[in-house]
């Protein structure tokens, strides 16, 4: 998700920039971490790189279809009267369609990735419980006990 967020409508060179910036972020966090064996550094590198994430892709959705700044954005570059203003009414009104929709996404997707990072942080927390009852329960069902498996 970071190399597409941020390679979007780039250059190929800004997009080849992206993507070793990517790489260099992945083996950093997987590196650290396997030097301090921690746990919590490679939970918050995660949640870090959600929320930037998160947070470019909200401000990449307003700046991209919301009408009042796409008006502002043909006014600088000189086509405010481009299209016929039935036309422009129609475009406005889909892309505040599609801000609404979004919006109405963005709770079920941060609720997902909320329940799973509790389930990472809880399995975690009670690993030694976790895996004993795993084994005292057994094969098929300890499989619904694996809170790393299912995050």
């Amino acid at each position: 998700m970071f190399y597409a967020t941020f390679s979007h409508k780039r250059s190929a060179e800004g997009a080849l920039l992206v993507f070793a910036l990517a790489v260099f972020i992945a083996t950093f966090v997987t590196a650290y971490y396997y030097h301090i064996k921690d746990p919590l550094f490679h939970q918050n590198a995660f949640a870090l790189l959600t929320v930037v994430v998160f947070v470019k892709s909200l401000y990449g959705m307003e700046v991209s279809l919301r009408p009042s700044r796409q008006a502002k954005r043909r006014v600088e570059v000189g086509r405010a009267g481009a299209n016929d203003a039935t036309e422009q009414a129609r475009v406005d009104q889909r892309d505040r369609n599609i801000i609404k929709t979004m919006y109405q996404m963005i709770p079920v997707g941060l609720g997902s990735i909320a329940l799973g990072f509790l389930i990472w942080n809880l399995d975690n927390a009670f690993c030694p419980t976790l895996r004993q009852w795993r084994r005292a329960v057994g094969l098929p069902w300890g499989i619904l006990l694996e809170g790393h498996g299912w995050w």
